[in-house]
């Protein structure tokens, strides 16, 4: 599918579910039902329309014979995709194609997925091949997110320690925690009576209008917590921005770029705390592929050949 054909029937799906939300609310009920109705479904589809992968899947699982690989190198048939925007197209009254895509594109649809199979692999009544196999499924949901790139890292760093958070009873530690960086971060940034509030460009020392026309343009295709952190180590590197902070730094730039997807300001903070993570061989924003890839945004921001940066490092 063509990017111009794939973008047009992401929006006819999202319009789908901003004119169905009862409809895609009961699908969402049976996929979080103790029951997995709404995951069966979704299983009875994938024999209609998919019957070669599933074929390969039941011959990958038999008996007390788990072959993983088999399992990781299954994939959906050629001709799947275009059944589903078919089926989506000429909608029957019992069709669960629509609230299933919209859920898969707009839901929490891998998240669900993941909590599905724990459970199952935490079940007491299920035996340990059943166990194996919901365990390497979620293996195989988390990777196929990542390869889609409809997850990141990140989102699952940050869904998994959620999760964690819900388990030990820290919900409230952790708003509190968080609310107390907000407050802290307003009142650093909360202007003086009488003054306008600062935009990024105030937080740079110099070449204010090139260096936001410059993050702009770029930050459009690359914003994820890794491509920010990146940038923000390379302005501090460079000098040029002013005693702002990561929170501030990401507010602002959210503020130029209101139609971007980026991700949370906690997916920044993760990525630079990573790069300042120290190995044996130092931190590891100073080496390697992340020494270059900082390099390379310092070149880009300042409009020089990426070579010249290296002798500042080291």
């Amino acid at each position: 599918m063509a990017q111009k054909e794939y973008d047009q029937f992401k929006a006819e799906i999202k319009e789908w579910l901003d004119n169905n939300p009862d409809e895609y609310d009961r699908f969402v009920a049976e996929l979080n039902d103790k029951s997995s109705t709404g995951l069966l479904k979704i299983f009875k589809l994938g024999l209609k329309t998919a019957p070669q992968l599933m074929k390969r899947y039941k011959s990958a699982c038999h008996g007390d014979i788990v072959e993983e690989q088999r399992l990781q190198s299954c994939t959906a048939d050629a001709d799947t995709a275009r059944m589903l925007i078919d089926e989506f197209h000429k909608v029957k009254k019992d069709s669960v194609v629509p609230a299933m895509l919209a859920w898969l594109y707009f839901g929490q649809s891998y998240e669900t997925m993941v909590i599905q199979l724990e459970n199952e692999m935490h079940n007491p009544t299920n035996n340990f091949i059943e166990k194996k196999i919901a365990a390497i499924t979620i293996k195989l949901v988390i990777n196929s997110s990542i390869r889609n790139k409809m997850r990141t890292k990140v989102d699952w760093e940050n869904f998994h320690r959620q999760k964690k958070s819900i388990e030990e009873n820290r919900v409230a530690e952790e708003c509190i925690a968080v609310l107390e960086t907000a407050r802290t971060t307003e009142k650093e940034t909360m202007p003086e009576e009488g003054q306008s509030p600062r935009t990024l460009r105030d937080y740079f020392l110099h070449d204010k209008d090139m260096l936001l026309e410059r993050i702009k343009s770029r930050v459009l295709t690359r914003h994820t917590g890794a491509d920010l952190a990146r940038l923000y180590l390379a302005l501090q590197e460079e000098g040029v921005l002013d005693e702002c902070d990561v929170t501030t730094f990401h507010r602002l730039l959210s503020q130029e770029l209101p139609d971007c997807d980026m991700k949370s300001v906690r997916n920044l903070q993760i990525s630079i705390k990573k790069l300042n993570d120290t190995t044996i061989r130092g931190r590891i924003k100073d080496f390697g592929v992340e020494r270059a890839n900082i390099d390379e945004w310092r070149a880009y921001l300042m409009n020089l050949p990426a070579h010249s940066m290296n002798a500042d490092i080291h």
